[in-house]
């Protein structure tokens, strides 16, 4: 924040300016390097051919062939290495696997299987288990625990399976023979280690790593079949196959990577296939290379690339290509890297050095040690552009969904993700559990669930004051996109919560839904939810804060929002656009038609003239109408706290002016946004159609099935009624429905009184004549009553430019939040209900 000092440490992490220059190569005789591994001193490579039976070991200070490792009698098709870097595993074309030691280069284990399993292409091993696994050509996946086996009877050193000969190989060259090594353990994987037709294509690829909210290692496996599948591991048991991901059938998954709880899968022809291990969801295929994608490597917060059409490439946390090197003459076949260099083998038998920057690998989080963690976390949030129904924002609004869930992990509360819609944006769910049940006789606390959502709306920079991704201090407002709608609230409600466990003053369980598709419709969600419903089944109430004051001055407890929906009117002509002078008067023009239509959706007096549209609103009870008794007083006695209303400079009455205020928010409404036309536009060019965008608001009790089918016959009557030769398309867009709170309910009153204690005044209770689509929805799916809570002013500019939020309204409204969960500890939890 520019307020602050220490604003660089909060932004975006700069892209690194890492593999500046090739800084060496290393020749590998005469073979193609088919695999690499590194320690921070030594580089082993393996090789294809005659040669390829040796792994070389170079050393990385003098760049100087240390030793060469014997015993393998087919191409080295895999190389990895222990945790601690002093066992390197090796994987064959001759059906085996080496285990050796990187101190005294001599082979400790030979290992082979009691099949013929055909080349083995990846090897991986987990320290924790003490098991290797391999990926085999006949398709099964293999695996062997040291801790747990009994030596093979002593057998020839290059005794091999009786079938080798009869299986094809792959990057085979001329064998060779060797002469007796010295004698190593043999070790044979039994029939109990086999896990057959794993896949239904070779298995090219095997990687261990975690993902995120499930204990223990994960292997996962990639084959020609191109599904990638995961593996639950166990101590001394087989492999369980867990969840498989779909890739496609178009191509091999050849080389797999894991970073930051992204699934980097590379794939035959080119492609990088990105799935997210948090919803499991395939959120991009890059068209990376032009050729087979061979190896992948991740270094800091970048991942790597390397392919046969000879070309490494470095990409960023968005996807994007940062740096392109092409200087290996042939298929780049292999990659691995140090701390100081990313480390290439290509099929021109060079291996290529490149000077790396060491960069950050830290993720995305909060510092917890920040003057103000809640300013600090608000910063480096509102600097991820989380622009929902942009498709190049994708990665920017998932950026945003994994670093909340960061925050609310960093601040103790669980958290995790969950999927939305394909190609839309996750939700972000996270629990405060509260300390203790009240009483014996309270079965279980209070469940309060707060809904929000981290999408915002996109934001034109140049008519901004300040960078609306940059969070901005000024005159006691901080100005960026989402600061109001809804990233401040959002985060005050979390920094609420937290503070009350970290005091041991939670006597609710605080749950948190976050969406990340608010702005566009909240698509996906209600499925979403669904899907989940277990997690939010149990909720008493339902807490929300998208909202504003009237005002400037005098909060307020909003009770009412009206609902919505969106629609598209479409009139086509079967002829293409024309021109006016030759086809004017001689043809039904669209454009004419539809201004027909349109001007019977709407009376003088600004009522619509839809059939029935005002037959079922709910009538005025007296307790309403007191309510507008305040506000209007308010209104008239403190022109200057309103910044869109000023009864003076208009001239109205107090009647006229809470008939006015009837009209915006407990009366329904139609609105024309927009027409538009085909063609170029010009004055002389009858358009073959025009288009136009109509909503309705609704309020209660107006039913959105009633109106939406009111509505169509309508405009379908009136169109009927045109002598046209065109057509006509409805199109429902957008669907919210309305929500109407009870101010006398329990909760209500809790959050009046919250607000009265931390802001010294009672609350203005209000309706607004917007629409949050999730709503309504959650109270009928719930059986949960909901309360909204306002935070900003009336000039916070939500969707508008220079859009903000006063430092003392997010401050107090975080202290508001803290005292209505105090408020509910006095609540009983409400008689059972089915809530399915």
């Amino acid at each position: 924040m520019t307020t602050r000092q220490n604003t660089s440490s909060l932004s975006r992490s700069s892209s690194l300016q890492a593999l500046t220059q090739c800084i060496h190569t290393l020749t590998q005789e005469e073979n193609s390097v088919l695999s690499l591994a590194a320690t921070e001193k030594l580089l082993f490579s393996g090789g294809q051919g005659a040669h390829g039976s040796d792994i070389h070991v170079w050393d990385l200070e003098h760049f100087q062939l240390k030793a060469n490792l014997k015993g393998h009698l087919g191409s080295i098709l895999s190389l990895s290495l222990r945790d601690d870097g002093k066992w390197l595993f090796s994987s064959s074309g001759d059906g085996t696997v080496r285990v050796w030691d990187t101190t005294t280069f001599k082979c400790l284990y030979h290992i082979h299987s009691s099949q013929d399993v055909g080349d083995i292409f990846s090897v991986v091993y987990s320290h924790s288990l003490n098991t290797m696994y391999i990926g085999c050509q006949n398709t099964s996946i293999q695996w062997f625990d040291f801790s747990d086996s009994r030596p093979d009877v002593p057998q020839s050193p290059n005794i091999t399976h009786s079938l080798r000969s009869q299986t094809p190989k792959f990057f085979e060259g001329p064998s060779k023979s060797r002469e007796p090594e010295e004698q190593v353990v043999r070790y044979s994987i039994p029939d109990s280690g086999i896990y057959q037709n794993s896949h239904f294509g070779y298995v090219y690829c095997l990687l261990l790593g975690k993902v995120p909210n499930v204990e223990g290692e994960i292997l996962f496996s990639g084959s020609g079949e191109g599904d990638i599948k995961l593996w639950k591991l166990q101590k001394g048991g087989p492999i369980e196959p867990w969840r498989t991901l779909k890739a496609g059938v178009d191509a091999s998954t050849l080389t797999l990577a894991l970073h930051d709880g992204f699934l980097f899968c590379g794939s035959q022809g080119g492609n990088i296939k990105i799935f997210d291990l948090e919803t499991f969801q395939l959120i991009r295929s890059l068209i990376a290379h032009e050729d087979d994608v061979l190896a992948l490597v991740v270094r800091a917060a970048q991942v790597y690339s390397a392919s046969a059409d000879g070309v490494i490439k470095q990409w960023n946390r968005s996807f994007e290509p940062l740096q392109t090197w092409t200087d290996h003459t042939g298929s780049v076949l292999s990659l691995t890297s140090t701390k100081d260099y990313l480390i290439s083998g290509g099929s021109d038998k060079c291996i290529k050095l490149w000077s790396i920057n060491k960069g950050t690998t830290q993720a995305e989080s909060v510092d917890t040690a920040a003057e103000d963690v809640m300013l600090y976390a608000l910063e480096k949030w509102i600097a991820m552009p989380t622009v929902s129904g942009v498709p190049s924002q994708l990665e920017e609004c998932r950026r945003g969904a994994k670093f909340l869930k960061a925050v609310l992990q960093q601040l103790g509360a669980e958290s995790r993700l969950i999927p939305g819609a394909p190609g839309h944006n996750p939700l972000v769910y996270g629990q405060f559990s509260a300390r203790s049940t009240k009483s014996e006789n309270q079965q279980r606390p209070l469940n309060v669930l707060v809904y929000g959502h981290y999408d915002v709306i996109a934001a034109d920079s140049k008519k901004w004051d300040h960078p609306p991704f940059e969070l901005t201090g000024k005159d006691g407002y901080l100005y960026g996109r989402g600061a109001s709608d809804n990233k401040g609230p959002i985060l005050a409600c979390i920094f609420a919560a937290s503070e009350l466990q970290e005091e041991q003053q939670l006597d609710v369980n605080v749950k948190f839904l976050i969406e990340g598709e608010e702005e566009n419709g909240s698509v996906g969600f209600f499925q979403a939810v669904d899907q989940n419903i277990k997690l939010f089944q149990e909720a008493d109430v339902i807490l929300l804060s998208n909202s504003y004051w009237l005002g400037e001055d005098i909060p307020c407890l909003t009770y009412g929002l009206r609902g919505v929906i969106h629609s598209t009117l479409t009139i086509t002509s079967k002829n293409v656009d024309l021109h006016s002078g030759v086809d004017g008067g001689a043809v039904s023009e669209p454009l004419i038609d539809m201004v027909k239509v349109l001007s019977e959706l709407v009376n003088p007096d600004r009522t619509a003239k839809i059939p029935g549209f005002y037959d079922c609103i709910r009538p005025l009870s007296s307790h309403e109408d007191a309510l507008y008794d305040p506000i209007v007083e308010d209104m008239f006695n403190n022109p200057s706290g309103q910044r869109h209303w000023d009864p003076s400079a208009t001239g109205v009455t107090k009647e006229e002016l809470k008939k006015k205020l009837m009209a915006r928010w407990r009366n329904p409404s139609l609105t024309i946004h927009q027409v538009d036309v085909s063609g170029p536009k010009n004055r002389t060019v009858i358009p073959r159609s025009a288009k136009a965008s109509v909503s309705m608001r609704i309020v209660p009790d107006q039913e959105v099935a009633d109106i939406t089918k009111s509505f169509e016959e309508h405009v379908r009557q009136v169109f009927g009624q045109l002598d046209t030769e065109n057509q006509i398309e409805i199109d429902i867009k957008v669907v919210a429905d309305w929500w109407l709170g009870d101010t006398e309910d329990r909760f209500f009153k809790a959050a009046e009184s919250a607000i009265e204690q931390e802001w010294g005044q009672k609350p203005l209770f209000i309706r607004e004549g917007g629409s949050v689509p999730a709503i309504r929805w959650l109270e009928k799916r719930l059986k949960a009553a909901a309360v909204h809570i306002p935070m900003g002013q009336s000039s916070d500019q939500a969707h508008l430019n220079n859009e903000r939020i006063r430092l003392q309204n997010l401050n107090t409204g975080k202290r508001v939040i803290k005292t209505f969960f105090k408020e509910l500890r006095s609540l009983e939890v409400a008689p059972s209900v089915d809530r399915e």
